[in-house]
């Protein structure tokens, strides 16, 4: 079936959704604050969650030992712990997990309930997230930021111009994060298998994105190929920029990636979302 794209002829469709778009940003101060005050109760569950991510710091002593025979490519000691360390911080800035909840409301009808609200369902889990991340940051940045200030070696970049870089990166990357990871939630409407789908992508994003392996050491057919995915756009690319490895030209398509990767996932949103949706809705769920 398609779908009129609005015309100077059909002014009411386009007043709508422009009316639907402010409505919804009037709407995420309120959210944010709700959604803050809803994290800070579950502050302690928050920091178990943290540090149950130890899989860097196990790589980064594997990584440590073989270095003290000498650098591994461009990595030396020093550099294998800023960059895991960074690792550990943007993982929880860009890290989404909300498949879980998405998957069961759809799946037990749970969504009714959330269609009823005044906005898409959609606002509200973003809101969640973005509420999120200050206490993340909080628990997470400043034992990071002393272990790099301790340990001798690891260089960041940290100019002005840089950190506005990588702040943005960084937010790019979690907002790529959550639209695949909404898709992959709405693949619920058709089938039970949605969670492991999101399984098979966390495994490949963890391989391809830097999180396990650093991408400059691994072959070069392997880093050519991963430049056409969305992986290292996720992780690799804000904590490279953090680490000052990557030239101008690099940053510059590294935000484009970003920029595109985000748009597909946006439309691949809207497209599952209108299908899936009108399935809920037939079945009576």
């Amino acid at each position: 079936m398609k779908t009129a794209i609005p015309t100077p002829s059909h002014p009411s469709r386009l007043s709508e959704a422009l009316a639907a778009l402010g409505a919804a940003l009037r709407a995420y101060p309120t959210l944010l604050r709700i959604y803050w005050a809803r994290t800070l109760e579950y502050r302690v569950q928050i920091l178990i969650w943290i540090l149950s991510g130890a899989v860097p710091l196990v790589m980064l002593a594997v990584w440590l030992s073989i270095a003290q025979e000498g650098p591994v490519g461009s990595f030396d000691a020093g550099t294998f712990v800023g960059y895991y360390l960074a690792a550990i911080f943007l993982r929880r800035m860009t890290g989404i997990w909300i498949i879980w909840d998405l998957d069961r409301d759809i799946r037990t009808g749970g969504l009714s309930a959330r269609l009823l609200r005044p906005l898409h369902p959609l606002h509200y889990d973003l809101a969640r997230t973005l509420a999120s991340r200050p206490l993340q940051a909080l628990l997470v940045g400043p034992p990071i930021a002393l272990a790099l200030y301790l340990y001798p070696g690891p260089q960041l970049d940290l100019s002005l111009i840089n950190l506005l870089r990588v702040a943005a990166a960084t937010f790019m990357a979690m907002l790529l994060e959550f639209f695949f990871q909404y898709a992959i939630g709405l693949t619920a409407f058709w089938t039970s298998q949605a969670v492991a789908f999101h399984e098979v992508w966390f495994f490949i994003k963890a391989l391809g994105s830097g999180y396990v392996i650093p991408l400059a050491l691994m072959p070069e057919g392997i880093q050519q190929l991963l430049r056409w995915t969305p992986f290292p756009l996720v992780l690799s690319f804000p904590l490279e920029m953090l680490l000052g490895r990557l030239p101008p030209e690099r940053i510059a398509l590294g935000f484009a990636g970003q920029g595109l990767w985000l748009a597909l996932a946006i439309a691949l949103v809207a497209l599952l979302w209108r299908l899936g949706i009108r399935r809920y809705e037939a079945f009576g769920a």
